[in-house]
């Protein structure tokens, strides 16, 4: 027979557990960890819902935290050096729906104290995909192949796509 400790929170977590269990005399113990087990882990960690700025400049604007923890911080350090100093690099970006591989620049914009991806990224992106106001985009980085994922994440149904002018 098992010894089973009463003291002891029995669920499987890595967070915060919620367990509320009702201990041996009607004690009550809020435990503050959990071993409840994550099976998903989103891959998407760079995330943006689509604006009217997004879509009619020539860059992907990406807020500064979110920029220099998830983009500079898989670069490496030469890379990191150049980005910090003003100047860009080229980053290879493979668009995971279309299976079509594209390069954007990364850039830090001081002006703006944020980021961005520069250079193709309305012919590429916004135009070829159909890019619209509203629609979710992700990206992430794929430490295998040194690029990062792209792919449209949810679309906006009530906004009309953007076509290429030379398509109208």
């Amino acid at each position: 027979m098992a010894y089973i400790n009463p003291n002891a929170c029995t669920h499987l977590s890595l967070g915060v557990c919620t367990c509320n269990e009702t201990l041996a005399y009607g004690f009550k113990r809020r435990w503050g960890y959990s071993t409840d087990l994550m099976l998903y882990d989103d891959p998407w960690k760079i995330k943006k819902v689509l604006q009217d700025g997004d879509l009619d400049k020539s860059m992907l604007l990406l807020a500064k935290d979110l920029a220099e923890d998830l983009v500079l911080s898989v670069l490496g350090a030469d890379a990191q050096r150049e980005v910090g100093t003003g100047g860009g690099i080229q980053i290879r970006i493979w668009d995971i729906d279309t299976k079509s591989m594209h390069s954007l620049v990364f850039k830090r914009l001081v002006y703006f104290g944020s980021y961005a991806f520069i250079g193709n990224w309305i012919q590429d992106f916004v135009w070829r995909r159909g890019l619209k106001r509203g629609d979710e985009i992700g990206l992430h980085w794929d430490p295998y192949n040194k690029h990062f994922n792209f792919s449209i994440l949810q679309t906006n149904q009530d906004s009309t796509r953007r076509i290429h002018p030379s398509k109208v």
